[in-house]
């Protein structure tokens, strides 16, 4: 009787059994373009949020900065139609090594992706023949060494009236089926949203944010084959041994008595940034079917009113007699 409460490893048997079911563990391989894909529920609520947050124009000229895993740019682009070609910046490098205890060091590469792609151009004598209408960081800020002075460097690359999106997936709000190490890697090496919004802040930018759930529905060996592939980016952090102690913690945990798909949502952090309005000291003024900004007069105006039987009642005599002398 005894033996009944305790676990797999005991008796003997049961622990034989339970290694060979996750060395039985199948994780299929998918072409390249759905190894990274969430699925369409996932990405026409992608879509619609993008539209949301930036009113994507078919005319718009659009940088994407991500990963290329995704195959974002093309799906963007096929769904609004834009006529433009897409810009696409690698957000960064890393260059990871794996250390005697069987984890990753990550060194980050300088001068490399989009932190000096955008200090260059706006160097760059041309850049106003490069600029953009909207541009989107999904996943990027990861990679940026000085974040305020990237953020300076991406609005001046933009055109008037243009605007950036960041999408952002906070490690300490993550809904996704990840394991114990993933979890405590990513919380600690991640930026804090709220710095990221506290550094727009600073950069005397108008931002709007939310944070958004997008539904998601997939396989749970599909979801096994993008850890193995490090996917979401941000796993790139783990290591191979990592990686497959990881996925037994799921296929024996919190993932072994469910279904064969898991359904759950995706907390993504929308950020809206573009250019303050107020830097003049007050606000500006469009009209309609220009582009040109249009400012107040600010030059002091004298108003004068009749003053009728009414009114006199209203006004102290004293008032009224001086204005009438000076009339004189």
């Amino acid at each position: 009787m005894a033996s009944s409460f305790l676990g797999p490893e005991s008796p003997r048997p049961y622990a034989v059994i339970s290694e060979g079911y996750r060395n039985r563990l199948c994780i299929p391989t998918y072409s390249n373009s759905e190894q990274y894909d969430f699925g369409k529920v996932y990405d026409n609520a992608f879509y619609n949020l993008l539209q949301k947050y930036t009113d994507l124009d078919t005319t718009d000229r659009f940088c994407y900065v991500g990963d290329v895993k995704e195959n974002f740019v093309e799906k963007i682009a096929n769904k609004f139609c834009l006529l433009e070609p897409v810009m696409t910046v690698i957000p960064g490098h890393y260059s990871y090594v794996e250390t005697d205890s069987q984890k990753v060091l990550s060194l980050r590469i300088a001068q490399t992706g989009a932190e000096e792609y955008f200090r260059q151009l706006k160097k760059s004598k041309d850049s106003d023949k490069l600029v953009f209408d909207k541009i989107m960081l999904k996943d990027a800020i990861r990679y940026f060494e000085n974040p305020k002075e990237t953020y300076a460097n991406i609005m001046g690359c933009l055109a008037p009236g243009g605007q950036l999106l960041i999408v952002h997936r906070p490690s300490n709000l993550n809904t996704l089926p990840l394991f114990g190490d993933a979890k405590e890697r990513l919380e600690t090496n991640e930026t804090p949203y709220m710095d990221i919004i506290n550094d727009l802040q600073e950069c005397k930018l108008d931002i709007q944010w939310e944070m958004e759930c997008l539904p998601l529905i997939i396989s749970k060996r599909k979801w096994f084959s993008m850890l193995k592939e490090k996917f979401p980016p941000m796993m790139e952090i783990m290591s191979d041994s990592e990686i497959t102690s990881g996925v037994r913690e799921l296929s024996e945990g919190i993932l072994k008595y469910e279904g064969e798909n898991v359904e759950l949502v995706d907390r993504l952090l929308f950020i809206s940034v573009s250019k303050s309005k107020l830097d003049e000291g007050f606000p500006k003024l469009h009209r309609y079917g220009q582009s040109e900004n249009v400012f107040p007069d600010l030059r002091d105006l004298k108003f004068s009113m009749e003053l009728t039987e009414e009114i006199k009642p209203f006004v102290s005599k004293k008032n009224y007699e001086h204005k009438k002398t000076q009339r004189r």
